[in-house]
């Protein structure tokens, strides 16, 4: 089945070896996130090493990064798409794009100054990442879904690339199987249309990487099906 919904899988210590690796490309992520915040340079370069080793798979590299000033950590690697953590200014993203024009940049929100400016942030991004942990210590619990609902539709209206992401299969970290509640999370956000969805501690950390990622690929086509 060709998915509409791309997978975004964060590479970390449970899934830098190759052979981990191949078998999440096997099972269909189509970005992969490096956090700056917790990898090395040394690691960065066996991420690399592992997407060259899968040519034909087109998987795109994602750095993340805390702030603007960490820039300099990874220009060297001539990054094509960005996700800046606390974005809360067209300013951050257009200062990124001043040293780098032709990187995509990924703005994520999850503050409530990254809420008050949205427009102005979206505008100058190339697309926005809707971070549910830290929104969710910034604003209500209860309120996380609404604005999720509400960013998503503006992001979407102006035809801009829109990331769901934190804990969207977390109990994968520890557990073979999702929770019934975790099914309906990937699926609600492929029903609002989402870009892609994002796997984070689940396959960084997690114990059962490649088996988070056939859960949400799974969950994804099943409720494309249904759309």
């Amino acid at each position: 089945m060709n998915r509409k919904t791309k997978i975004v899988a964060t590479i970390g210590p449970a899934s830098l070896d190759y052979e981990v690796f191949k078998n999440l490309v096997r099972e269909g992520i189509d970005y992969v996130r490096i956090n700056t915040a917790y990898s090395t340079k040394k690691q960065h370069k066996t991420i690399f090493n592992n997407v060259q080793k899968c040519p034909n798979k087109n998987i795109k590299i994602m750095f993340d990064i805390r702030s603007v000033d960490k820039l300099e950590n990874i220009i060297e690697c001539n990054p094509s798409i960005i996700a800046l953590s606390f974005t809360e200014s067209a300013e951050q993203v257009k200062s990124i794009l001043k040293r780098l024009p032709n990187a995509k940049v990924i703005s994520k929100i999850e503050s409530v100054k990254g809420i008050q400016n949205f427009e102005e942030i979206l505008d100058a991004s190339y697309g926005i990442m809707i971070a549910r942990g830290d929104l969710g210590i910034a604003v209500s619990l209860e309120k996380v879904p609404c604005l999720q609902r509400n960013l998503s539709k503006k992001t979407l209206k102006k035809n801009k690339f829109l990331i769901v992401a934190t804990e969207m299969l977390l109990s994968m970290t520890h557990n073979k199987k999702p929770t019934r509640a975790e099914v309906s999370d990937v699926a609600n956000a492929v029903f609002d249309n989402a870009s892609a969805v994002m796997l984070s501690e689940e396959s960084a950390i997690g114990q059962n990487p490649v088996e988070a990622v056939n859960y949400m690929r799974r969950i994804i086509e099943d409720a494309e099906n249904c759309i």
